[in-house]
């Protein structure tokens, strides 16, 4: 092979290198379209040993629905040395409103709704009524906490139903887990 075709044939492969998504700019992905599915467990938080109210949270994450994206063609697929920033997503333009309920009782009711806040910042009462609707994180998951303590020692199962529109859209439900009001 000669030299002035190793030069162009490099030259070729080049300008498809060229074409790349270098670390650092902006990596555009379409927007979620929807919800494909919602999951929920409770759990121990920070590494106590405990069943009181106080270090149990309930961990929930969304996981979006994207469309199909058709890939341009390329000579040469790219590959980066580095990983983009992770995307921040919305799940509230998906869901308005949230209901919880409890088996057994956790209160009087078995609705739990108005004592749940997510992440200790925002009560679920004011993210259903939109005044406040700071939720979800940008992957779609966090801890939803209890703001008071159960009746009564047991083993509860929580039911989360998200709605749209007044429309029951999803639904996820929890493992068994005991909780103590101490």
């Amino acid at each position: 092979m000669s030299f002035q075709k190793l030069f162009l044939l490099l030259g070729l492969i080049s300008i498809g290198l060229v074409q790349c998504n270098p670390c650092g700019s902006s990596v555009s992905l379409d927007p979620p379209i929807g919800i494909s599915a919602i999951r929920s467990y409770t759990e121990t938080l920070r590494g106590e040993e405990s069943s009181s109210y106080e270090y149990i949270g309930i961990y929930t994450h969304v996981d979006f629905l994207f469309a199909a994206q058709q890939k341009p063609w390329s000579l040469i697929s790219g590959a980066y040395a580095c990983s983009p920033a992770e995307p921040f997503y919305d799940a509230t333009q998906f869901i308005d409103s949230i209901l919880v309920y409890s088996s057994p009782n956790y209160t009087v009711t078995s609705e739990i709704t108005d004592i749940l806040n997510f992440e200790n910042a925002t009560m679920l009462s004011e993210y259903n009524s939109g005044a406040n609707r700071q939720i979800f994180n940008g992957q779609g998951s966090g801890y939803f906490f209890f703001a008071e303590p159960p009746l009564q020692a047991d083993s509860f199962v929580f039911s989360f139903y998200y709605y749209k529109d007044g429309v029951l859209i999803d639904s996820s439900f929890t493992q068994n887990y005991y909780i103590s009001p101490e």
